[in-house]
């Protein structure tokens, strides 16, 4: 991110951080949205269709609120923003293809052609690659970030569902392009059934179904002064230059703007997904009241956990009962947020503060007469246990780092290990094996980490001096692995995991100046049912540099000259690949620069 360079700026102007909130100074230095009435719009009931077939992504026009402007979008299928919610069936195999008619971005002017994987043909002709996050997917159709198409090209990806239910989420992967693809609309939720969570008034669980089970898309924008999409934060960063992170002012759900939603008094599943570039939330409800966590990102829990709260970083899903039959019929109560953006964020971009999210107006009626189950699974009649803990067959120590660009304004890059993606020294996991990773985060950021293709349990985080670590530990140039153990320099007692992380993820929140140690789970040979190190082919027009170029490198796009950023970090042009990635789920932190390849033997 810019802290550097965004608190030196506050410092000399004597500049509170910017909010929403009307008792709360604004840095004049920070884009701000346009002030709209809330709970004033209709939550939109995203549609649903059955997964499989095509899906076409386009440029759209949509109104995030009936007080802004109709703005460019992006969308899958019949929709004006985000994409259907498609279903499928655990075990029952699909094709599904992702066609790209985007033609111009929409974003265009925020495009960034110095980023690796980027090129100014992206302004006309933007890249797309789709990956089903959480899907158990081989690797050609996983939406790898260098299997791209370009305007009318379209991919089949071929979805064995060889998993339990569970709340998946498909969304753009593109190299360099995701942040401003997915902001301007390329995701949308895939829920996964099987034979307990079938989605039916009959389900053997007891669970909400039909119009009381609600898919909810979170997400958080920024609105320029005539009403429009924007996406630039900071007046002091040039328009067209990566910004280090994404976070609006507004909340936006399902495609609009503190939207309001009718309920009956009864019980509501609601299938939450945060959809944000940058943003944690810390949900809860204006009243206080309890509700019940019943599944994760891998699907259910083995028994429901009461909470009045639950943290939900990008990436995340959560899936939630809600019982609105205590709730005085005729009144109202909102989902709120109580989590702040992270320091380095407040002091260099501002506070963008978002507290009430969207307004559940209850009303007389009464829904159905369901209650919170005692248990979920390993009962007669309910699914299987939840994969237990095992101990690791090795341990892997992985670093979050911020590294001075200072050539280049702003002067960071984000990367893991100290490595960049075209490198070859990348992680060997075998299927099957258990294995325990302790994620350094030398950051001031929050970084949700999303591994392809694993689930995992968090184990224990521990503080620890960042400053000493970083001094007694020498970093080596950016392109060198930098991954000491950083147990000689904790602060702190190990803490468990927060009660909301009670089952198998594949994205897990990684707090700054703490070592979060994560179980990571490779599946089986078994499970996978296919060659997971199985070469794949990618076009052959990815724009990009070839490795070991010096820093000075340029490239020509569209007649201009351009300096690529950290040149010697950017992948070759192959035309078969293999394997898969881990990365930060800050679309942002990924594009520059956090993401890694993997490979998984059997």
């Amino acid at each position: 991110m810019i802290a550097a360079a965004g608190s030196a700026v506050l410092a000399r102007l004597g500049l509170r951080a910017r909010a929403t909130d009307s008792d709360i100074g604004w840095n004049p230095l920070m884009f701000i949205s346009p002030r709209v009435e809330p709970f004033v719009d209709d939550l939109p009931i995203l549609p649903r269709r059955a997964a499989g077939g095509e899906l076409i992504a386009h440029a759209a026009r949509h109104r995030f609120h009936r007080d802004l402007a109709v703005t460019d979008t992006l969308a899958f299928g019949d929709q004006t923003y985000l994409g259907p919610v498609l279903e499928a069936e655990s075990g029952k195999a699909v094709l599904q293809m992702f066609r790209n008619q985007i033609g111009r971005h929409p974003l265009a002017s925020h495009l960034d052609p110095t980023v690796h994987g980027s090129s100014e043909l992206d302004r006309q002709n933007p890249t797309m690659s789709v990956h089903l996050h959480g899907g158990l997917t081989e690797p050609g159709s996983d939406g790898h970030p260098l299997a791209t198409v370009r305007m009318g090209q379209a991919r089949m990806h071929n979805y064995a569902h060889r998993q339990q239910a569970a709340n998946l989420w498909y969304h753009d992967h593109a190299l360099g392009i995701t942040r401003l693809n997915v902001y301007a609309g390329l995701a949308g939720h895939y829920l996964l059934r099987d034979e307990w969570d079938t989605g039916l008034d009959t389900n053997p669980l007891g669970l909400p179904a039909g119009e009381f089970e609600l898919p909810l898309v979170l997400q958080d924008k920024i609105f320029a002064k005539d009403g429009t999409l924007g996406f630039r934060l900071a007046t002091y960063v040039p328009e067209g230059s990566w910004e280090g992170g994404q976070a609006g002012d507004v909340p936006v759900v399902n495609g609009i703007a503190y939207p309001r939603h009718a309920v009956a008094r009864g019980m509501y599943r609601l299938r939450l997904l945060n959809g944000s570039n940058l943003r944690s939330y810390m949900l809860s409800f204006s009243n206080g009241m309890m509700f019940w966590q019943i599944g994760s990102d891998a699907g259910l829990l083995d028994a429901p956990v009461a909470l009045t709260q639950i943290r939900v970083a990008a990436g995340e899903r959560v899936d939630l009962l809600v019982d609105f039959r205590n709730v005085a019929p005729n009144t109202s109560v909102r989902l709120r947020n109580t989590a702040s953006l992270p320091l380095q964020f407040l002091v260099a971009v501002g506070d963008a503060r978002i507290t009430d999210i969207m307004q559940f107006n209850v009303g007389s009626a009464l829904g159905p007469d369901r209650s919170i189950p005692a248990t979920l699974r390993a009962a007669p009649g309910l699914p299987p246990a939840q994969p237990a803990l095992a101990d690791p067959v090795r341990v892997r120590t992985m670093t979050l780092l911020q590294v001075p660009e200072l050539e280049r304004f702003p002067p960071a890059v984000l990367s893991l290990n100290n490595l960049g993606f075209a490198t070859d020294d990348i992680e060997m996991v075998r299927a099957g094996e258990y294995e325990r990773w302790d994620i350094i985060n030398t950051s001031t950021d929050d970084h949700p980490l999303h591994l392809h293709i694993a689930n995992m349990r968090v184990l224990s985080r521990q503080p620890f001096n960042t400053t000493l670590y970083t001094t007694a530990e020498a970093l080596p140039e950016l392109g060198k692995r930098y991954t000491p153990s950083a147990d000689g320099y904790t602060t702190g007692d190990s803490v468990g995991p927060e009660l909301w992380e009670a089952g198998w993820k594949d994205t897990v929140f990684v707090p700054p100046g703490e070592i979060t140690r994560i179980l990571v789970r490779w599946p089986s040979a078994s499970e996978l049912g296919f060659e997971p190190d199985a070469l794949f082919a990618v076009p052959e027009s990815i724009e990009a540099g070839a490795p070991g170029m010096s820093a000075q490198h340029s490239e020509a796009h569209g007649g201009e000259v351009v300096p690529v950023r950290i040149s010697a970090r950017v992948q070759p042009s192959p035309d078969r690949v293999r394997g898969y990635v881990w990365h930060c789920h800050v679309l942002d932190h990924e594009d520059h620069d956090m993401m890694l390849p993997l490979r998984i033997e059997v």
